[in-house]
């Protein structure tokens, strides 16, 4: 990474705002260390997930993903209790809703949120940040409604202080998480933008000075060659009398 662009990052990095969410972030993994544990180190889920199609030569279930940002490597045992409940909940419940059919759909989202529980703060357990949950959070708009029930009575008049504050604290941690996962994303597309204008820009001069030191060189090369000029017809030649 280039140099400029490594000290634009580290002082996002050092804004007060980013340390408050990173100190944020680590006092809910410490309470939950179980939450964020995977085994997909720094590749990427959504990474995982193509080399998996690439592998199986079909788009992979999200059980199959799962299983392999989820088990340790080499062995059949999961990360975690955690990880363990959820697929087999998954796996026992989708075999029981398509009992007798031949194939099941990639991700059933409905069926996952009941296994692995209701989104928290705009995230699905299972999912990386790099994964699409458009799917699973539609999936479950009807507990969401409920959920937005539960909140309003939460607030209601009446409500304890404490109660109040806690719900305040979670909704802004959350806008917090969603946010600075949209400030990356951002500053990442920007990143590559730039990087390939910047390789159009040298590629185009690299051309332009290759054509001009072309042009140069034969130019060069003709001035030395020295052509010989054409000898030019006789005109003292003179077409013979009649007598």
């Amino acid at each position: 990474m280039r140099r400029d662009y490594w000290k634009t990052l580290c002082n996002i990095w050092a804004a007060e705002r980013w340390q408050q969410t990173s100190t944020t972030m680590k006092v809910n993994r410490a309470a939950n260390p179980e939450a964020n544990m995977h085994t997909s180190g720094s590749v990427s889920f959504a990474t995982h997930q193509s080399r998996l199609e690439k592998e199986l030569k079909r788009p992979p279930t999200f059980q199959e993903v799962f299983d392999k940002t989820h088990k340790k490597k080499g062995t059949d045992q999961y990360i975690s209790d955690r990880a363990r409940e959820v697929a087999e909940s998954y796996s026992q419940q989708m075999t029981e809703k398509y009992a007798g059919e031949k194939k099941q759909p990639q991700l059933e989202p409905e069926v996952w949120v009941a296994a692995s529980g209701a989104p928290k703060k705009g995230h699905v357990y299972g999912f990386g940040h790099s994964m699409n949950m458009r799917r699973v959070l539609s999936g479950v708009s009807s507990s969401a409604s409920q959920t937005s029930a539960f909140s309003t009575v939460a607030c209601a008049p009446g409500t304890s202080p404490s109660k109040m504050m806690g719900f305040i604290t979670d909704t802004i941690s959350g806008l917090e998480s969603r946010l600075a996962q949209t400030m990356e994303t951002h500053l990442a597309q920007t990143m590559e933008t730039r990087l390939v204008q910047m390789q159009t820009q040298v590629t185009d001069a690299l051309h332009a000075q290759l054509s001009q030191t072309l042009s140069q060189v034969i130019s060069q090369a003709l001035s030395q060659v020295s052509i010989p000029p054409q000898a030019a017809p006789s005109t003292s030649a003179q077409a013979p009398h009649s007598s």
